[in-house]
Order: C-alpha cells, then sequence, then structure tokens
C-alpha cells in the first residue's frame, strides 16, 4: 500500500518530468516546422557583418566550437540584420577544425543568401531546412512525457512488516 506522502511525492515528480517533456516536444517541434516552412521562404542578397568562432564549454553544451555569422538583409527599404543559421538548438559539438572550415564560407563583407519569412522579414535563416537533430530532441520530450504519466498512474510499493512477521523474526 502506498503512503499519502508518497504519493504526493511521487505525483509533483510527475508533473515536473511532464512539464519538462511538453516543454521540451513544443520546442523541438516549433524548430522542425520553422525549419520546414523556411525551404519555401523567398530569399535576398544580405551582406555579412561578423563571422566568429569561440569554443563552447560545458558538459551539457556538448562542448567543442559554436561558430555565430551576424548578417544584414534589406527588403522594400527595410535594413534587418540577423545571426541566425539554422533552425536548431545545437550550441557545440564542432571541433576547432570543423568551425574554422565552416567560417571560410562567412567572410565579413561578403555576400551570403539569406531565406527570410515572407510576412515577417525580420525572421532570416541562412541554411534553411528542418534540423535532423531536432528530431532526436522530439523523441526524448516524448519519452519524459511517457515516463511522467508512468509515475502518476504507478503507485510506489511500500514495504511494512507486519506484527506477524516481527515477532518470527
Amino acid at each position: 500500500m502506498e503512503r499519502a506522502g508518497q504519493k504526493r511525492i511521487r505525483r509533483i515528480a510527475a508533473v515536473l518530468v511532464v512539464i519538462m517533456g511538453l516543454a521540451l516536444i513544443q520546442d523541438r517541434v516549433r524548430l522542425l516546422w520553422a525549419g520546414n516552412d523556411s525551404l519555401s521562404w523567398p530569399t535576398v542578397s544580405g551582406t555579412v557583418i561578423e563571422a566568429t568562432a569561440t569554443p563552447v564549454a560545458g558538459a551539457r553544451t556538448g562542448g567543442g566550437w559554436q561558430v555565430r555569422v551576424e548578417y544584414r538583409y534589406e527588403l522594400d527599404g527595410q535594413v534587418y540584420s540577423s545571426d541566425r543559421m539554422f533552425y536548431t538548438r545545437r550550441l557545440g559539438g564542432r571541433t576547432e577544425r570543423m568551425a574554422r572550415d565552416e567560417l571560410v564560407h562567412y567572410v565579413p563583407g561578403g555576400a551570403v543568401l539569406v531565406h527570410y519569412h515572407p510576412e515577417r522579414p525580420e525572421r532570416a535563416v541562412l541554411n534553411p531546412g528542418a534540423d535532423t537533430r531536432a528530431f532526436f530532441g522530439l523523441v526524448v520530450g516524448l519519452g519524459l512525457l511517457g515516463i511522467g504519466v508512468t509515475f502518476w498512474l504507478v503507485p510506489t510499493r511500500s514495504v511494512r512488516r507486519s506484527g506477524r512477521r516481527r515477532a518470527a523474526d
């Protein structure tokens, strides 16, 4: 039989895990949707303002190097700028050499092809399409959701010693 305190703790844990799962699912669905949508966006020529590769520390990001490209583009007399290269949340994972090789394509003052949202031109990306790594996050979010639901539905067991057992011991 599950004790009331155990049940309350299990239910709180279940709610927290479900919230984490739903947040991850929402984030990854949004990334996949926007990435897929960007494939049909119109393009305009832009100019690279700055391109840098910096080390990313920490186990959470996977370490490695991050590439950041800031670019500017103009539409109907309005100047916009962005630094979105992909629809992804991946921060690290590149080696320094990979990052430097990627920067070769983005020289400050050089031209880039910018894909922009037709109704919200301030939204832009250099490399359109869904990032397949976002599918992994979606699977993890679904797993968390399943774990949370399981925590909610399946009671824990308490080990209680009955009076008869204690007398026998």
